[in-house]
């Protein structure tokens, strides 16, 4: 069988969802943000204001506190939020820095099997406790490490209820310690769309550099 080269893939599957055409370069940009973060995101979707990002973590502080959890010790800040357009948002990119970490590359490298499922369970437990805010999650999906480069990454990825229709949104939170601070990539997306979100997102991923 002949190889597929990239070029046709692309053309194949750009044929399978849309009867346009554009160059492979305008579907995304880099963005740079500080710490020496940068990323490439859909030039296609909505950045979200400076103001509209102290509301997020003004509500996630919010949250906390309505529900009696402990505050975390680190102070975080949102550097990039995203939304998928048109609205409602199908997906959403999410990039925050906690300084500093609760936790090291070293501590990453020697976690063991059980703990990372004492880390989900957890996890369950704190959402529990915010669901009188409006969080509802169906499913805890086991929180694992993965490499990045050189680099460790705690993944914890959950299903949570739609906020603006019936289906579940799938959640992935890839948490890199580096140094003095906490690297936190969120991907999430409406899991009834997952055929055009899934590719999107890796896309984004794969591009991190910090």
């Amino acid at each position: 069988m002949l190889p597929i080269k990239p070029r046709y893939l692309f053309l194949v599957v750009t044929i399978l969802f849309s009867n346009s055409t554009y160059s492979e370069s305008s579907f995304f940009h880099k963005i740079k943000l500080i710490h020496g973060i940068s990323i490439d995101v859909p030039t296609h979707w909505r950045i979200l204001s400076q103001a509209t990002r102290k509301n997020i973590n003004t509500a996630g502080q919010s949250m906390i506190d309505n529900s009696s959890l402990e505050r975390p010790s680190g102070r975080k800040e949102t550097l990039l939020a995203m939304n998928a357009l048109p609205r409602p948002a199908g997906a959403m990119i999410r990039i925050s820095v906690t300084s500093p970490p609760d936790y090291t590359q070293d501590d990453l490298n020697n976690t063991t099997k059980s703990e990372l499922k004492e880390i989900s369970i957890e996890m369950l437990n704190m959402f529990r406790k915010l669901e009188s805010s409006g969080l509802k999650i169906i499913e805890m999906q086991p929180t694992r490490i993965e490499k990045f480069g050189d680099y460790s990454v705690l993944v914890m990825s959950y299903v949570r209820a739609g906020l603006n229709g019936p289906s579940p949104w799938q959640v992935t939170q890839y948490k890199i310690p580096v140094s003095d601070k906490l690297i936190e990539l969120t991907l999430s997306y409406r899991k009834s769309d997952s055929i055009v979100w899934i590719p999107i997102l890796e896309r984004v991923k794969r591009s991190l550099i910090f």
